[in-house]
C-alpha cells in the first residue's frame, strides 16, 4: 500500500501518503492501519518516524490512537478539532480578531438559518425542542457546564438541519472558540437566551429566515459585547488555556 520513504522529514511524507490513501477512499472511517512494525517496513523507516507521523495525523483529527490489546491507529469518522485549533492559533498570533470571528459567525449563521428554514425536518425540530427544554432546566438548576454543552449542541443541530457538512465544518469550530471566551469570562446564560432560541426555532418552522437571522444576530452581538467588557483586547491570550 505504501512506498519507501527517503527524506530528512520522513514523518511528513508518511503522513501525506496516509492522507492520500484516505482521500482515495482506500482507507475509510473505522479502518485500522497496519501495526507500527509493519508500517515501518513498508515505508522503510524507523518506528519512531512512523510514530511521529501517526501523532501528526492524530493532531489533525484524521486518525485516533487507541491503547490495549485491541488498540492501534484507526481512521476517524471526522472531527472539527483541527479547524478549531487553527482558529485558536490564528487568534493567539493576532492574525484574526474577535471582531473578525463574530462577523464571520454572523454571516455564516445567516446562510445556516436560510437553509435550515428550507430544509429542517420534523425530526430536526424535535431535537431542537428537546435541546431547548433541557437548556431551560439547566439554567433554572444553575447547571452551568450542562448548559454550555447544550449550547454547543444547539448550534450543532442548527448546522445539521441544513444537511450540508461544509456548513457544519464552519459553524461548530467558530462556536467552540467563542465558547472558550464565554467560559473564561464566566458569562452565564439566562432564560431570555433560551427564549430567543425558541423564537429562532419558531421562525424556522414558519420558514421565516429573515426573522431568525435578526434574532440570532442580536444575540451574537450581545455575546460579543459581553466578552469585550471582560477582555477589551479581544485576545485569546487573555483567556486561560
Amino acid at each position: 500500500m505504501f512506498k519507501p520513504v527517503t527524506t530528512a522529514r520522513t514523518f511528513e511524507v508518511i503522513s501525506e501518503q496516509i492522507r492520500e490513501q484516505i482521500e482515495a477512499r482506500r482507507l475509510r472511517p473505522g479502518d485500522k492501519l497496519p501495526p507500527e512494525r509493519e508500517l515501518s517496513l513498508q515505508f522503510g523507516v524507523s518506528r519512531n518516524a512512523v510514530r511521529e507521523a501517526l501523532r501528526n495525523l492524530e493532531s489533525a483529527g484524521l486518525i485516533g490512537l487507541q491503547k490495549g490489546a485491541h488498540g492501534g491507529a484507526f481512521v476517524r469518522e471526522g472531527s472539527f478539532d483541527g479547524v478549531t485549533q487553527s482558529i485558536r492559533d490564528m487568534l493567539a498570533l493576532g492574525r484574526i480578531s474577535l471582531d473578525n470571528l463574530t462577523e464571520a459567525r454572523q454571516e455564516i449563521m445567516k446562510v445556516v438559518l436560510r437553509m435550515a428554514a428550507q430544509r429542517a425536518t420534523e425530526d430536526d425540530f424535535k431535537k431542537l425542542d428537546e435541546n431547548l427544554v433541557l437548556s431551560r432546566q439547566a439554567i433554572e438548576n444553575r447547571e452551568h457546564e450542562q448548559q454550555m454543552k447544550l449550547t454547543a449542541a444547539f448550534y450543532s443541530l442548527l448546522a445539521k438541519s441544513t444537511q450540508n457538512m461544509v456548513l457544519m465544518l464552519l459553524t461548530e469550530p467558530l462556536a467552540e472558540v467563542v465558547r472558550r471566551f464565554v467560559r473564561a469570562a464566566d458569562i452565564r446564560a439566562t432564560i431570555s437566551v433560551v427564549e430567543s432560541r425558541e423564537q429562532v426555532v419558531q421562525c424556522l418552522r414558519n420558514h421565516d429566515a429573515d426573522g431568525a437571522i435578526t434574532i440570532m444576530n442580536d444575540h451574537l452581538s450581545k455575546v460579543h459585547e459581553a466578552i469585550l467588557r471582560r477582555y477589551p483586547e479581544g485576545s485569546i491570550m487573555a483567556v486561560d488555556q
